[in-house]
């Protein structure tokens, strides 16, 4: 049974590391598109608000944009990662909050609960935190690099 659950630990693990691949996968095409409709080559930059329900891992979204980039021509790309805080509203007491994440890794793999810190309720609904946007993308023009 032991090896069992190594391989269920093991299968999770890489499929939140598939999703991170995943959404930087989508980033990475979009600031390419982005690029490429701009007559762009390098991409020297790119600033993302990430929502924190969104339960992504700073440094494999990185690692997987970053390995994009290489591979596409722009191996030296910045990036800014802006953090937006998640908030519940609460069905039962109206309270709006930031719900308690324990910000150890095991919320990537597993969802947390989420319940009204006010009440103990968990009839919630989600009002923020979901957030995933390209704020920004530096590209280099040919008038920018000569």
């Amino acid at each position: 049974m032991k090896s069992c659950a190594r391989w269920a630990s093991a299968s999770r693990r890489e499929s939140r590391l598939l999703h991170e691949y995943s959404i930087a996968s989508q980033i990475w095409r979009s600031v390419q598109k982005a690029a490429g409709e701009r007559g762009g080559g390098r991409v020297l930059s790119i600033a993302l608000e990430i929502g924190a329900l969104n339960l992504l891992e700073d440094e494999q979204l990185s690692f997987w944009i970053r390995a994009l980039a290489e591979r596409d021509g722009s191996p030296d790309v910045q990036l800014d990662i802006a953090h937006l805080p998640g908030r519940i509203e609460c069905a039962d007491c109206g309270a709006r909050e930031e719900p308690a994440l324990s910000g150890e890794i095991v919320d990537h793999f597993v969802p947390p609960i989420l319940e009204c810190r006010a009440c103990g309720s968990r009839d919630v609904r989600i009002v923020g935190g979901r957030e995933l946007r390209v704020v920004s993308a530096q590209i280099e023009t040919e008038s920018s690099n000569g």
